[in-house]
């Protein structure tokens, strides 16, 4: 594991002095002679799908998973991720999705039993249903870890594979703190619990040897939630003025009726995706990858007309325009991204191919199901 207190090495601009290798960290292999140019790089994300391929895929999945009754669905499910991970680049190498739709499909049949018992259960008694309830909810945090263990792990950049290394002891405590703090604040304080749940996402994540880490501190996470809910609600005002001068000027009442709906409307087809937008922005800003930085230029606004965009192609399609809607907002979230290297890229590839714990994974594969929350 990377020691996050290790000194950086910052090479010197080529002279006639090498660098000081004592000044790398201990498990760098740089050579002795590497320019600042070459050890400052940018590598962006890129994808190379499109709408066409995607709604074959689709089109073809929606119809097998129709006619099995759902059964088809692990199977469609690993065929999407494998074509967004597959055509999704950096560096001109690609990412892979290797989950078995076979375990897929062992999670759905047994969260279909548990929820076949659950809803029986209101039948026989009120108060098992009531129990039922409480163990559902108790089980949401070791759900959730064993989902995202499983996506880390059969998630792939070339030859070096993702693992998520949080413990049940710390997914109860970071799942009982945002509730606390969520509920006892009356929701004002939920940007908080937010930022406690990425933390919990990204800290705990590795490819291979490599730790991400989340640097963003809580008024990014505010600023990212409250600024787009200070505009809705500025809209809601807007609306409610227009209706008061349709009304007591007697300018057009149905027409300044009709104006303040369509604000109310675009206000609330436009929040959702705008604090969406602002919380990528606030994310991925401060994702560190050892000692290199992820960045990204993503408009939270763009983001919002896009996926609102796709929402409305959606509705006057019938669905027909799902597949080319997903890859739309999947390709600007991705190429918005980039890496900046302050460690030799190839020293960092090499480090990310190393496997992190593989027997005591594979043992834990044994466990793990994925439950598709």
């Amino acid at each position: 594991m990377i020691n996050d207190n290790q000194p950086t090495w910052n090479p010197q601009p080529a002279s006639n002095q090498s660098p000081n290798p004592n000044n790398a960290p201990a498990w760098s292999d740089v050579p002795q002679q590497q320019s600042q140019q070459e050890i400052h790089q940018t590598w962006r994300f890129g994808f190379k799908g499109n709408g066409t391929e995607y709604f074959k895929i689709w089109i073809s999945n929606l119809f097998l998973t129709l006619i099995t009754l759902t059964l088809y669905a692990p199977w469609a499910k690993v065929r999407r991720l494998r074509y967004f991970y597959g055509n999704t680049y950096l560096k001109n190498r690609k990412f892979d999705f290797t989950g078995i739709p076979s375990r897929i499909l062992i999670g759905r049949l047994i969260a279909l039993g548990a929820y076949g018992i659950f809803v029986a259960s209101g039948y026989v008694s009120l108060e098992l249903n009531a129990i039922l309830t409480i163990a559902f909810l108790l089980l949401i945090p070791w759900l959730i870890r064993s989902s995202t263990r499983f996506h880390a792990r059969n998630s792939k950049y070339e030859n070096s594979r993702f693992h998520f290394s949080a413990n049940m002891k710390r997914t109860y405590l970071v799942a009982i703190g945002c509730w606390l703090i969520t509920v006892f604040s009356i929701g004002l304080l939920f940007p908080i619990a937010l930022l406690w749940f990425k933390r919990y996402q990204l800290d705990h994540l590795y490819i291979g040897q490599l730790k991400f880490r989340l640097t963003a501190d809580a008024g990014d996470f505010f600023a990212a939630v409250m600024l787009p809910m200070l505009m809705f609600m500025g809209a809601i005002l807007g609306a409610g003025v227009l209706v008061a001068v349709g009304y007591f000027a007697g300018i057009a009442p149905e027409l300044m009726m009709i104006l303040a709906a369509g604000l109310y409307l675009l206000a609330v087809f436009f929040l959702a995706p705008l604090i969406q937008g602002y919380l990528f922005k606030a994310t991925w800003s401060h994702v560190e990858i050892g000692n290199s930085q992820m960045k990204t230029d993503v408009s939270p606004w763009k983001f919002a007309w896009i996926q609102m965009t796709n929402s409305f192609a959606i509705l006057f399609s019938v669905g027909l325009m799902y597949a080319w809607a997903q890859v739309r907002i999947y390709r600007y979230k991705i190429e918005s991204l980039s890496v900046v290297f302050y460690d030799d890229p190839s020293v960092l590839m090499n480090k990310a191919q190393e496997d992190y714990n593989a027997i005591g994974e594979e043992l834990a594969d044994i466990f793990d199901i994925d439950i598709s929350l």
